[in-house]
């Protein structure tokens, strides 16, 4: 009498066999899923020693499943003479000899296509976290020195940035998608020209490098590719110069990298692999201008899933027709004619910018001043038509009363709520503030933490300099953003430019705003909890007011989900900051980028123990190309206002 055990022992001897070739250590993490579809031969799960176990099935093995990097090397392709497949669970082909697959008629898959999306992510994420500092500023911000030291170090804007992507393949092809969505120049390298793009073609990598501001490594390790970045390379890319490596470790010269970080002759790296993994040199853990991460590019759960489905649809090709869902035989990137501007200011916020403005405006600041506060205030009152407002310098309604003829405030930030915008209009002065020269870095902050909290970015740097990974080996999953719902709260400037860079990775928008915007095609909530309800993530980029003051409580986090994410870099008390602390740490939600506040600088203490929250010391616009564009914004504002033309940046007293 058949028992079931017995049954499905019979009904396996009728499906197709693949040999499960694997390290001892490697454990496939989808091996049970495929037992439906095919006979599976694992030595590993076998008494008898691998040499008799494999020349006992030789003959019936005619495709095999190669886990993560496990050799296959011609000897090892001798004891298989049937076999016609090998389907690789790796991007990378490195590990297969390929001249001898294609020798012997043998046909090879990888699972790029599975991993393109993650791996795509993983390298932007990379990217702007070097520009923008994000793991270094999560380590300040961790450290307890944002009340200390204050002022945090600009970063780089990724706008504009000239990107040579090294191998056009899938995984390239997605950064140059996403990267273009950020005003991004692309060129690239690959073995060939594609004529199904618009992007430069440069033959070499010197080039490349010598043409750009960042390399991109998404190639296969081959034996041309091999420290296909070398020294030389590195020199071609300068001393501003950044790599980021989502490929293999070897296809850089890591002693020359190592050197060229530590001497200042590149600007910085983001490094997801290594050439002696999980060994990392140890003269990276010291430098604040690299992110570590420990080969984990791919480690998502969604990408698991893809890579499974590839990997069965690859085999049942392959089984039933000579062609395969994805066939490599081959590896697949002061005058006083001049106009009064009063500068009102702390004492401690000094403008970097103050200098660019002497030489069109008469500049009156009273902390440049012997004469106190008040006294100068008083005997130039009636002088002041224009004022500009440093960062977030209280404008109320009795300072205003002291400024008679005051016609125009200039913020010199995004954020208006330092300024009383009912006094400003009961009295006809006019508002402008710096959102379109501070939009587009505010917007790359925002995606940054987004991919950071997602895919463990600044725990996996903390992980590595830590000397975890030779000790713990593997790195827990992340989260896949490409499919995510995401909801932004203020369609603004900066959330228009969110939603632009986030549709790129293939996202879901829907919004929040003031009122519908017609113009554009994302989905309108009028109610923040119906739009947590229906999101993934939310994205705060609106302004603070008297009705957003703790616009996302408690209840949108519960409305949000265990899952949900919120990203904050528009001011701090637009989240209600207790019951976030409280919910993160109860597990209600399921992470935070965070680059505001409440009570800046002070942080709760709660937040420095979780992983899964990113810290950043409000500097979301903290660039000097983004300073650079104030500058321009606030001289052409009040030229126009002393033009009597309109105001570039005017903002609504409503």
């Amino acid at each position: 009498m058949f028992n079931e055990a017995s049954q499905q022992q019979l009904s396996s001897k009728n499906l197709p066999v693949v040999l499960v070739h694997r390290q001892p250590s490697f454990k496939p993490p989808f091996k049970d899923r495929l037992l439906s579809h095919f006979r599976l031969l694992d030595p590993h799960d076998s008494p008898e020693p691998f040499d008799s176990f494999l020349s006992d099935h030789a003959h019936s093995i005619r495709a095999l499943i190669t886990v993560w990097s496990t050799p296959v090397t011609p000897e090892f392709l001798d004891r298989l003479p049937r076999l016609g497949l090998v389907v690789a669970t790796s991007a990378g082909l490195n590990h297969i000899d390929l001249p001898a697959c294609r020798s012997r008629g043998i046909a090879v898959a990888n699972a790029s296509p599975a991993f393109s999306e993650d791996a795509a992510d993983c390298a932007v994420g990379l990217l702007i976290d070097v520009l923008r500092r994000i793991s270094a500023a999560d380590r300040f911000v961790r450290g307890r020195l944002w009340p200390v030291n204050k002022e945090y170090p600009l970063g780089f804007k990724l706008g504009g940035k000239r990107i040579g992507i090294v191998g056009l393949g899938s995984i390239g092809s997605e950064v140059a998608k996403r990267l273009s969505a950020f005003g991004c120049s692309i060129a690239y390298n690959s073995r060939k020209k594609k004529q199904s793009v618009p992007f430069p073609f440069y033959a070499n990598v010197r080039d490349l490098a010598a043409n750009n501001d960042v390399l991109v490594l998404c190639c296969a390790l081959t034996k041309e590719t091999h420290h296909i970045v070398n020294k030389d390379v590195m020199v071609a890319l300068g001393k501003q110069g950044v790599v980021i490596n989502v490929g293999r470790g070897s296809l850089i010269d890591e002693k020359e990298l190592v050197q060229c970080l530590v001497q200042g002759e590149i600007g910085g790296a983001g490094l997801d692999v290594f050439e002696n993994e999980p060994n990392v040199p140890k003269e990276l853990f010291e430098l604040d201008n690299v992110v570590l991460s420990p080969h984990c590019a791919v480690m998502t759960p969604e990408a698991f899933e893809a890579l499974l489905e590839l990997t069965v649809a690859n085999l049942k090709a392959f089984f039933s027709a000579p062609s395969m869902a994805n066939k490599e035989t081959q590896p697949q990137f002061l005058s006083e004619n001049q106009p009064v501007v009063f500068v009102h200011r702390l004492p401690s916020f000094k403008p970097s910018f103050k200098d660019r403005l002497l030489s069109h405006f008469h500049l009156l600041d009273s902390h440049d001043s012997p004469e106190p506060f008040d006294s100068c205030l008083s005997r130039h009152a009636h002088s002041i038509r224009a004022l500009i407002t440093i960062w977030n310098t209280p404008v109320t309604p009795e300072f205003l009363d002291r400024l008679p003829r005051l016609e125009l405030i200039v913020g010199t930030s995004a954020g208006l709520d330092h300024i009383d915008l009912p006094a400003c209009r009961n009295r006809g002065i006019a508002v402008t503030n710096t959102s379109p020269a501070m939009s587009e870095d505010v917007a790359d902050c925002a995606v940054g933490l987004l991919i950071d909290v997602l895919r463990r970015i600044s725990p996996a740097d903390r992980f590595v300099r830590g000397r975890f990974w030779p000790v713990k080996e593997e790195y827990p999953l992340g989260f896949k953003l490409s499919g995510k719902r995401v909801g932004i709260v203020g369609l603004g400037n900066v959330g228009s430019e969110v939603a632009k860079r986030l549709s790129a990775f293939g996202c879901s928008i829907g919004y929040n705003s003031r009122k519908k915007k017609q113009s554009v095609p994302f989905s309108f909530y009028a109610g923040i909890c119906d739009l947590a309800a229906n999101s993934d993530v939310l994205i705060l980029c609106c302004a603070l007011t008297e009705e957003t003051h703790h616009i996302v409580n408690k209840d949108v986090m519960v409305a949000l989900g265990k899952q949900g994410v919120v990203i904050n870099v528009g001011r701090g008390p637009l989240v209600d900051e207790k019951e976030l602390v409280q919910c993160l740490v109860r597990g209600e939600l399921g992470g935070a980028g965070l680059d505001v506040f409440e009570n800046e600088p002070n942080v709760p203490k709660e937040l420095f123990g979780l992983d899964n929250v990113v810290l950043s010391p409000h500097s979301g616009a903290a660039t000097q190309q983004s300073f650079e564009a104030v500058a321009e914004l606030i001289v052409a504002n009040l030229k126009a206002f002393f033009s009597n033309k309109p105001l570039l940046s005017a903002v609504s007293n409503e």
